[in-house]
């Protein structure tokens, strides 16, 4: 009557079923503080230190445990994988300023980029389509399309990423792979 393979198919289903509907409530309660997530989007628990309104999310990202400093928006794109641990700033303080003065600024990562653990991306910068920041990379200048970013203070390695990216990182998520079967 029931075959091996969907035995296994269910299986694995019921067994990353909690992991999903913990995505999900978490999903629904930052969308309902405002929170922009593009369809299959996934957000791991994170720190959000400001406005939830301030963040946007296109669609099939991957975004681990990351901390959001939300003083300016950050947009992030679609396909983007941000890993476990990065930091994104979006404001500082001047260090010329004998007040101490702050500033804020948004962050903008394109479509495909990939953030690499332990980086930090500061006010302002851009990540463009399909670059990657290394681990523990600390970005202070834009990054250009395909680039790859690496270090403290982050430079430019003299080689670019492919441009035909055509990948979805949310496959590769257990809770979602159990019900899309890839």
């Amino acid at each position: 009557m029931f075959s091996a393979k969907w035995v296994r198919t269910w299986a694995k289903r019921v067994v990353r079923m909690p992991a999903l509907i913990m995505l999900l409530f978490r999903r629904t309660s930052l969308c309902m503080r405002g929170t922009r997530l593009g369809a299959l989007t996934v957000l791991s628990p994170s720190v959000l230190n400001g406005a939830p309104k301030l963040l946007q999310v296109g669609t099939m990202s991957s975004i681990g445990r990351v901390f959001f400093h939300l003083h300016e928006n950050i947009y992030i794109g679609n396909h983007v994988v941000i890993n476990d641990g990065v930091t994104l700033l979006t404001a500082s303080h001047h260090v010329d300023s004998p007040e101490w003065c702050q500033f804020a600024k948004p962050i903008t990562i394109d479509d495909f980029a990939w953030i690499a653990t332990g980086a930090i991306i500061l006010p302002g910068v851009k990540v463009g389509r399909g670059a990657i920041i290394g681990a523990g990379a600390v970005v202070s200048k834009d990054v250009p399309a395909f680039g790859i970013a690496v270090g403290n203070p982050a430079i430019l390695i003299n080689k670019k990423r492919c441009v035909d990216l055509n990948y979805n990182p949310v496959r590769f998520i257990a809770c979602y792979e159990a019900w899309l079967g890839h």
